[in-house]
């Protein structure tokens, strides 16, 4: 059965780094070519705001492009707000999920594999 991704968004959350140390996850690329930074851990806006998953919600920061499906879930909203250089907290997983399927989805095993093996 094929994981959806909501469920492939928090394997890839909770896959350990190489290492011991802490650090943030890689961004994420979609297949269209979208990016988005997707971060979950005590040290971030999620929920529940701990190192171990699944969460219901998760910061996202700095997609490449604006995204309207984000816009509600801006941590500061201007009348001239960039939203490419803005964070998003406490965004639902399945917001994430579905800005994600939008641009084609990810390749989540690549990604996995760099966090287990970074260059």
């Amino acid at each position: 059965m094929k994981k959806d991704t909501v469920d492939q968004l928090n394997d890839f959350l909770m896959t350990p780094p190489s290492d011991s140390g802490w650090r943030g996850k890689p961004q994420v690329v979609c297949a269209d070519g979208f990016t988005l930074s997707i971060q979950a851990s005590r040290h971030h806006y999620c929920s529940p705001r701990q190192d171990v998953g699944p969460w219901t919600s998760v910061e996202v920061g700095f997609p490449s492009a604006a995204e309207p499906l984000l816009f509600e879930f801006v941590e500061y909203e201007t009348d001239n707000t960039d939203w490419t250089q803005s964070v998003y907290p406490y965004t639902p997983i399945e917001a994430v999920a579905a800005v994600v399927d939008l641009h084609g989805g990810a390749d989540w095993e690549a990604l996995k594999d760099s966090i287990r093996n970074p260059s």
